[in-house]
């Protein structure tokens, strides 16, 4: 049986088993928040996956980030178990439902909540707290993703000292989810005739559609596609006034940082994985994002630009 926590419980040391893709670990985020306001001396253990683990370089509020390799071989990953087998955890918060916690033998484990049959998946995440801590309130300061002074100072190099800008992200893992890159490049075009200055942010595999974005444009746009780690994206996201995204961890993180999201979705339900910032605009016409027009989303931008 788990137990019911309070703030003033002796805890010690916190695990939380995070998941793998960038943007559904952003999700989990307000957890780890939640767990260090509650929590502020406790040391704090993260598990995430590879691809992850760059969001949290330099962290003062977690004691360790753990990457979990799912492609290691097994002698690997027994080592990494045995590894955690070594540390008593009084409190695991496990948001992968796997076998670790038991595993573990730790002293307070959380266990899957029966939840509204349409509920966000931050939020879904956040419930597992209502079992084991009591009153987790409202939003806690964020702690998940903390830049360095350093880590500021290359983001602000990175950005040329621009501030206020429209931040753009063309990408996403799954196909489905981009958008036509004539339609980014007809929204940059807008920011631009409104005199916003606009950054195009994602990984390697976005910069042919960034690239194609940025050379319809003689000056005000800055192509960091590719071009950053993943510390120094969230730091640009930070930064930025307004994102327009498709369905992506950029989307995520925007909304992470409280920033006003247009969000372009096609197959997947935003009610579940959909923008989570107190201002955000989800355009969705059936499951076929190119179904969504340029002037749908040019519509949108100049509400945020009012």
């Amino acid at each position: 049986m788990f137990s019911r926590l309070s703030r003033s419980s002796k805890i010690e040391r916190i695990l939380v088993v995070s998941l793998s893709n960038i943007g559904d670990v952003v999700l989990t985020l307000p957890v780890v928040d939640a767990l260090r306001a509650a929590f502020p001396s406790a040391e704090l253990h993260l598990i995430v996956g590879l691809k992850a683990r760059g969001l949290f370089v330099e962290n003062p509020h977690l004691t360790r980030v753990i990457a979990y390799d799912k492609q290691a071989p097994w002698p690997a990953r027994l080592a990494w178990f045995l590894g955690l087998r070594r540390v008593r955890f009084d409190l695991v918060v496990d948001l992968r439902n796997s076998m670790l916690p038991v595993l573990l033998n730790a002293g307070t484990v959380t266990r899957p909540v029966c939840s509204p049959a349409k509920v966000h998946m931050k939020d879904k995440h956040l419930a597992r707290l209502g079992l084991v801590l009591d009153g987790p309130g409202g939003p806690s300061p964020r702690s998940g993703i903390v830049l360095s002074a350093s880590q500021r100072a290359s983001v602000d190099r990175l950005v040329r000292g621009w501030r206020a800008y429209a931040l753009v992200a063309p990408g996403a893992a799954d196909p489905r989810k981009r958008w036509d890159v004539q339609g980014f490049v007809d929204v940059v075009g807008h920011l631009r005739s409104k005199g916003r200055q606009v950054i195009l942010v994602g990984d390697e595999k976005d910069r042919p559609a960034a690239a194609r974005i940025a050379a319809a444009f003689s000056e005000g746009v800055l192509d960091l596609c590719g071009g950053t780690s993943l510390i120094e994206l969230a730091g640009v996201v930070a930064g930025s006034a307004f994102a327009v995204t498709n369905d992506s961890g950029t989307m995520h993180l925007a909304s992470y940082f409280d920033k006003p999201v247009i969000a372009l979705f096609g197959y997947t339900d935003p009610f579940f994985y959909g923008p989570w910032s107190a201002r955000s605009v989800v355009l969705r016409k059936g499951t076929d994002i190119a179904s969504i027009s340029s002037e749908d989303v040019i519509a949108e931008v100049d509400k945020f630009l009012c």
